[in-house]
């Protein structure tokens, strides 16, 4: 019975393979510069949980695109559950503008600018209490028939962001990322990212310093056609180097949709 259990899900891996369009604009923590084809709309779902903690937060995202490939419009929408207060509800909702302005065989370069609303409660841990926005400029560069990177580099500003008993606390931020793919068949791709950022810490004699995090997430992902519509369900298991190595340890599941709406 496995043998012939391993036999069928062989032959539905090789239909699959042959059916599905190609992987793309699908990595987990690292933007990629290709915006959505005209009529073609995406929603992501992500979900993250802590391992050395109960914390989780769900990420809904939805990108559409605005006449042409060129400008394209998301929202993104987080739900979380706080250990610390106990607490669960929206996060920042932020509105993303993408404009892709430049495209080759080999590269593409898209800049975003973003609009972080303080829906979150900044007192439960769900939200920074001020309005900010972030700017950054994405690549995706073909290495070779294989191998693809895409790079981010960017910033956000809350003026007047606050921790959960009300101080000022983390209000600038600076970012570099880069997602490794191997492209092992059309639709099975293996990744590992990294992203690092550095930002302004009130400390307990409430100076500021800067903190600098580097997260690093292996990961899969794997995309199977239905219709005109594409899924990719994926899995990766983002961790943190450096000081406090281990602390921030999470699992990552993540469900996109994409397809043609008009």
């Amino acid at each position: 019975m496995k043998k012939i259990s391993f036999r069928v899900l062989f032959v539905l891996l090789i239909c699959l393979n042959v059916f599905a369009e190609p992987v793309e604009d699908n990595s987990f923590l690292v933007e990629e510069a290709y915006n959505q084809e005209p009529g073609v709309v995406q929603f992501i779902n992500v979900y993250q949980k802590a391992k050395n903690a109960k914390d989780w937060v769900y990420v809904f995202i939805n990108e559409i695109p605005v006449l042409s490939q060129t400008h394209q419009f998301s929202y993104e929408i987080p739900y979380a559950y706080v250990e610390g207060s106990d607490k669960t509800g929206l996060g920042d909702i932020k509105l993303n503008y993408r404009n892709e302005f430049y495209r080759n065989d080999i590269l593409v370069s898209t800049g975003r600018i973003s609009w972080v609303t303080s829906t979150g409660s900044s007192e439960d841990g769900l939200g920074s209490g001020s309005n900010g926005f972030e700017i950054s400029l994405i690549n995706s560069v073909k290495v070779t028939g294989k191998w693809l990177q895409h790079w981010n580099v960017g910033a956000s500003y809350a003026a007047d962001s606050k921790n959960s008993v009300g101080d000022k606390a983390d209000n600038s931020k600076y970012f570099w990322n880069l997602s490794n793919v191997y492209i092992f068949t059309d639709n099975l791709n293996f990744m590992l990212e990294m992203t690092t950022s550095t930002s302004e810490e009130t400390v307990a004699d409430k100076t500021t310093v800067w903190a600098t995090s580097t997260i690093v997430s292996p990961s899969v992902r794997y995309a199977f056609d239905v219709g005109e519509w594409q899924f990719v369900p994926g899995l990766a298991l983002p961790f943190n180097v450096g000081e406090n190595a281990g602390l921030e340890n999470q699992t990552l599941v993540y469900l996109s949709i994409e397809g043609k709406m008009w």
